[in-house]
């Protein structure tokens, strides 16, 4: 059995790799909570584990900590082309949760998309679409490849609200507000505050890869407050899609490439 692990900054994320190809149901638990959960019971029956890892070393020493020895253990990182997709990024610098969540994207959509990681923090991400397609010796198109555009990072929305909490002296109770059009309070404020930057960096990211492209990307989100950004975001831009399990996705496409 083939587990996949995405180990984030706050959770660990995991699935199965089923017969027919398809991955289990996600399951995670905080990273502090690692040891006692149930993906230790899982590990005794893998073969094989393939791992995203943004946590640092720290977090791969106690993943490694509970799984078997028998099992073959693969820590993935990003490189300069994976699964039809092509990397514009610095290889080295780029999480393997952004890369495997851009693999998995494109392999499901064919066509531009901006991708939102709403975790601890968000990072936004653009794909393209290649060059122009080359014919074949019988003319026929060869399959279209994407291109991984790069994108930005910046606070999760808990972190921008803990800074206010943290860096103000009378700003604070954020979680007690809501996200409105016209704040009349300071937990109104806060939250919409918060909500409206990052809405307004996705936004400004649709539009600049919809300048690139002359095509009107869709957003895919995905992350622990994918949901909430989903929602908001909807107002302003209909082709919104929430994948609770990219980067577990991504990895698996990954791990099927290498076979």
């Amino acid at each position: 059995m083939l587990i996949v692990i995405d180990i984030g900054n706050t959770r660990t994320k995991w699935a199965a790799l089923n017969s027919n190809g398809r991955l289990s149901e996600m399951q995670m638990t905080p990273n502090k909570m690692l040891a006692q959960s149930a993906l230790k019971k899982q590990l005794a029956e893998a073969e094989k584990v393939i791992i995203a890892n943004v946590a640092g070393d720290a977090m791969a020493g106690k993943l490694l900590d509970i799984i078997p020895k028998h099992v073959t253990v693969t820590f993935v990182k990003a490189t300069s082309e994976a699964c039809h997709v092509i990397n514009r990024y610095d290889s080295t610098k780029l999480g393997v949760d952004r890369w495997a969540a851009a693999v998995a994207t494109w392999n499901q959509l064919q066509q531009p998309a901006v991708v939102v990681s709403a975790g601890t923090a968000i990072t936004i991400d653009s794909i393209a679409v290649d060059s122009p397609f080359k014919l074949t010796v019988l003319n026929r198109l060869v399959s279209k490849k994407g291109v991984y555009l790069g994108g930005t990072i910046m606070p999760g929305l808990h972190a921008m609200q803990q800074a206010l909490d943290d860096y103000t002296a009378n700003l604070s109770s954020a979680a007690k507000g809501v996200v409105t059009t016209f704040p009349t309070n300071t937990g109104d404020a806060m939250q919409t505050g918060c909500m409206n930057a990052v809405m307004g960096t996705i936004l400004l990211q649709v539009k600049q890869l919809e300048k690139h492209c002359a095509f009107l990307p869709k957003v895919v989100i995905t992350g622990g407050d994918a949901v909430k950004i989903a929602h908001a975001l909807r107002i302003h831009v209909k082709r919104v899609v929430i994948a609770e399990d990219l980067v577990l996705q991504g990895l698996a496409l990954l791990e099927k490439e290498q076979e």
